[in-house]
């Protein structure tokens, strides 16, 4: 038994009081109504309709019925309604994550223009450093998320995006410009937390060339890439950023660049999903619109 059909079939009758005028207004034979209308005195286990030789009545179950039917098929009709507006992203929702980099000062322009796209489409989205960021796509917290480091975990899946470049910037009152490895060793550094993203890439590309964590003078660690531009700009020491976050700082002279010879520091911004899926019909569309925006290497 179809009962959405049978419930509006049952309305038609009790609206029309008239078993023919109901079958002509659902296209249906008559026959058909009076089957409909049976199935539902069966389901309900009571008489429904008076019928009567000057017309069709409720009883009062019929009553009750109706009056249930009318707000079950409104609710029928808007949800039919909502799932079309989601299927074609007149509405929706996603919540991603972003390590700091990405979620402060690549991810926002994206969204903008993505939201001018699809209206209807609310987003929001957690920043944190990467461990949380990529636990919480572990734990499907989020939909996805876009960190600053590819680890090896289980269940998940990283997807190039973008390249970047960690540049060592200082207060401008370091006198060189350019400095040598083993000089790295002295100068005083503002790091960022033990769990960052940009942190984890510099000691792996130092570690590289033979300088360990405890080779360098690091005076403080900051939560933020902020706190560590501030920090810098403070003079309590150098810090190494993403070339994406610092270009103000560069152009107002509040730091200056230092080259160090023989380091290069770049990495890749990812997109981390979780293995099994699990994205919505919006947040599918948002991780497709991400990908086109920042084609890889770019």
């Amino acid at each position: 038994m179809d009962i959405v059909r049978c419930l509006q079939t049952f309305c038609a009758v009790v609206e029309t009081s008239s078993f023919t005028a109901a079958a002509e207004r659902m296209y249906l034979t008559q026959p058909s109504v009076s089957t409909h209308i049976h199935d539902l005195e069966k389901k309900y286990g009571t008489i429904l309709l008076n019928r009567k030789r000057d017309g069709i009545t409720p009883t009062d179950s019929g009553k009750l019925l109706y009056d249930y039917a009318k707000k079950i098929l409104k609710l029928t009709s808007e949800t039919a309604d909502a799932i079309n507006e989601v299927n074609q992203l007149k509405r929706g929702e996603v919540e991603i994550g972003a390590s700091t980099v990405p979620g402060t000062y690549i991810l926002p322009d994206v969204l903008l223009r993505f939201k001018k796209n699809y209206p209807g489409i609310n987003l929001s989205m957690r920043i944190g450093d990467t461990s949380e960021i990529i636990q919480d796509v572990f734990e499907q917290n989020v939909e996805f998320g876009i960190v600053g480091e590819k680890v090896r975990k289980s269940g998940l899946t990283f997807h190039k995006l973008i390249r970047d470049h960690i540049i060592f910037v200082a207060n401008p009152s370091m006198k060189k410009s350019q400095i040598e490895l083993a000089e790295l060793k002295k100068v005083p550094l503002v790091f960022r937390e033990s769990s960052s993203g940009t942190r984890m890439v510099v000691l792996e590309k130092l570690a590289k060339k033979g300088i360990t964590k405890k080779d360098l003078t690091i005076v403080m660690e900051l939560g933020s890439t902020e706190a560590v531009k501030q920090g810098a700009i403070a003079g309590l020491g150098a810090t190494f950023v993403s070339e994406r976050t610092i270009k103000n700082e560069l152009n107002q002279k509040l730091l200056k660049k230092i080259l160090i010879k023989d380091l290069v520091i770049e990495r890749n911004f990812w997109i981390v999903t979780h293995s099994v899926g699990g994205f919505s019909r919006a947040g599918l569309t948002l991780f497709d619109f991400i990908k086109k925006t920042y084609p890889e290497n770019k």
